[in-house]
């Protein structure tokens, strides 16, 4: 009979916070978000600092008559650091069970509990994260009505703002997003793209159009997609397909992601017809935990659930640290509702 069902450190980190930074591939993976295009470091215990991404410029040099040869640096660590924050779940569940029967393959030892309940705890997990990972923000004040995680660690657009505000991302690549329902005026949802592209400082705007990517609300997607549907040309701008019928478009070879979750995340911070966008180099979003993190005897329990027959109840904990990082933000071009 199971006393506590135990999950280890690692072996949550793989099946629960890993996949959800694994790289999607068209017509195979379905697309659920874009919180896979951020960088995944695993082993940051406290802070640690960012490996340097740009591309490396002016590393040939002239020979001269001596044999010394100067040596400059190829890459290395950016001052720039990214830490993350000790994160817990506590909750008792009073419902019968997670699925039918699951009391009963608890008290059986069944080794398919584990594997059952784990969706449960995979769904919450990585949806708390994806929203702190972009809207966090650690100032901002929780209430009971929010329904949705955005005060638990600083997410990207709070690294924007900061960065901004700090003379790092200049003035002129960011701008005031237009308050509009984009899906009934695809012209501004155009616009919007267009000033994110327009924007780019000039190292950036001369990296191949791969090497970057839009990450905007969906209403500036649809938007956009329906201005190119008025323009006949929608099909001509399809640049991946995934396996759940997502069309993925894009502007000047560049592709456009929507992430889903960010339009109601928006509407309960800003309210209605407000939307955000990035233009970034693709792997420059950096998202940090620790993947020995956790609680127990050992220190390495990242999960425990049982069932308390006096309260005739489920109990949870769940231990996790969290944190994000933009490794570049001179290449960053975005916009938030003023």
């Amino acid at each position: 009979m199971f006393e506590t069902f135990v999950i280890p450190a690692l072996a949550f980190h793989l099946a629960v916070i890993a996949p959800a930074f694994e790289d999607l591939v068209p017509t195979t993976g379905q697309f659920h978000g874009v919180l896979n295009e951020f960088t995944l470091m695993d082993n940051v215990a406290t802070k640690a600092p960012i490996i340097n991404i740009k591309r490396n410029r002016k590393l040939l040099q002239r020979r001269d008559a001596s044999c010394d040869l100067n040596y400059k640096k190829l890459m290395g660590a950016t001052q720039r650091i990214i830490a993350t924050e000790e994160l817990y779940a506590a909750t008792q569940h009073c419902a019968n069970g997670f699925y039918q029967g699951s009391l009963k393959d608890w008290r059986n030892g069944d080794p398919l509990f584990g594997n059952k309940i784990l969706p449960f705890f995979q769904e919450a997990t990585v949806t708390d994260l994806a929203s702190n990972s972009y809207f966090g923000d650690v100032q901002r004040i929780e209430t009971a009505a929010q329904e949705w995680s955005t005060t638990k660690f600083d997410g990207i657009f709070k690294w924007c703002t900061t960065y901004l505000a700090a003379g790092v991302i200049p003035a002129a690549q960011s701008f005031a997003m237009p308050v509009a329902d984009m899906r009934a005026n695809p012209a501004t949802a155009y616009s919007v793209i267009k000033q994110l592209y327009d924007k780019q400082p000039m190292l950036m705007k001369n990296l191949p159009a791969g090497e970057k990517a839009f990450y905007v609300s969906s209403p500036i997607d649809d938007g956009y997609k329906q201005y190119l549907r008025g323009l006949g040309e929608e099909s001509s701008y399809i640049v991946e397909l995934y396996a759940n019928g997502v069309k993925v478009s894009s502007y000047e070879g560049i592709p456009i992601y929507a992430d889903p979750i960010w339009e109601p995340i928006l509407f309960e911070i800003y309210g209605a017809d407000k939307n955000a966008a990035i233009l970034t180099i693709r792997g420059n979003l950096v998202f940090a935990t620790d993947s020995k993190y956790g609680e127990g005897p050992e220190l390495n329990e990242a999960l425990m659930v049982w069932y308390e027959r006096k309260d005739l109840s489920w109990y949870f904990q769940q231990f996790i640290k969290a944190g994000t990082q933009i490794a570049l933000p001179e290449y960053v071009v975005f916009s938030l509702p003023a």
